[in-house]
């Protein structure tokens, strides 16, 4: 081990490097998406293939690099959406875009007024207002529309005498995307006693992702919010309008926020020193087991050999 640090030099450290910087843009994403089970079991294994790896352990080794294999298409079939979200947004950076965050139109007033409406009336109504993350892997069913929000939208989409009135509707970036929509239940008895389907589609979509949902209850005529498996009552009007605007303005904040250069350097530093440890671990798996540096080393040693010998 001793001998191979002492072989350390510019280029290794330049590859360390750059292995430390891809490890910690894995670990910010794991940090900021659902996966932290995931992440730690996938680390457990990977800490066994390196102890196999520096002890020499060829059968262990082989199984691993099988499973990895595997693992690493399973991985990007379950987190697709999360990974094209990072790719997403890493082209947006790279190009400079920003979201506007100018509101376009009301919106915020008429989907409020609708919903309000809806209440009175006692028409049930589920409403998703999409957050930072993707929702398609969690939906089912419904159809596409992408028509601008309004009152009259709204109230035709949740009619009663509309085939997709028991669905969800999805408002994305303030279009209404999709209506008739399926949403995954709520986990365990996060549910409070007295409520049906549509509040617990509400807390089970907002349970996976950073959703605002918004339930119209058609027994009682109350409106309910659910964020991050939370169920809230909302009381008016109004209220409700100061919720859907603090959600945009939430929204427009964490996606035009960019950190800057001293901030990126000084936060999550035992993120960067995890992440700077295990790249020097790879390196030195890979620099001690290698097959081109025992080959280079064999063959200067024997240029060195045959070098004596000729003098």
């Amino acid at each position: 081990m001793v001998e191979t640090f002492r072989e350390f030099g510019i280029s290794d450290a330049l590859d360390v490097g750059i292995v430390a910087v891809l490890l910690y843009a894995g670990i910010s994403w794991l940090r900021r998406s659902q996966a932290a089970l995931v992440a730690l079991g996938m680390g457990l294994l990977g800490l066994v293939y390196l102890a196999a790896r520096l002890f020499d352990l060829q059968l262990t080794t082989w199984v691993f690099h099988g499973f990895f294999a595997a693992a690493a298409l399973v991985l990007v079939v379950i987190f697709q959406e999360e990974l094209r979200q990072g790719f997403e947004e890493l082209a947006a950076v790279a190009m400079g875009r920003r979201e506007d965050p100018r509101p376009r139109l009301d919106s915020t007033e008429v989907l409020a007024r609708a919903l309000a409406r809806l209440a009175r009336e006692k028409h049930g109504a589920l409403v998703v207002i999409a957050g930072l993350q993707k929702l398609d892997r969690h939906l089912s069913g419904g159809e596409l529309l992408g028509g601008r929000v309004s009152e009259a939208l709204i109230e035709s989409l949740f009619d009663p005498h509309s085939p997709g009135h028991d669905g969800a509707v999805v408002i994305s970036d303030r279009d209404v995307a999709r209506f008739g929509v399926h949403l995954p239940l709520a986990r365990g008895a996060n549910l409070p006693h007295g409520l049906g389907t549509r509040h617990s589609a509400a807390l089970g979509l907002s349970e996976r992702t950073d959703a605002l949902c918004l339930v119209v209850s058609e027994e009682r005529g109350a409106i309910s919010a659910a964020r991050h498996g939370a169920l809230q009552a909302v009381e008016s009007a109004a209220d409700l309008e100061r919720l859907i605007a603090a959600f945009h303005r939430e929204r427009r904040a964490l996606r035009g926020s960019r950190p800057s250069l001293r901030g990126a350097l000084q936060g999550h530093r035992l993120e960067k020193a995890a992440a700077l440890v295990l790249a020097l671990a790879l390196w030195l798996v890979v620099a001690g087991a290698g097959p081109e540096r025992a080959v280079a080393a064999g063959q200067a040693e024997g240029a060195r050999s045959s070098a004596s010998a000729k003098r």
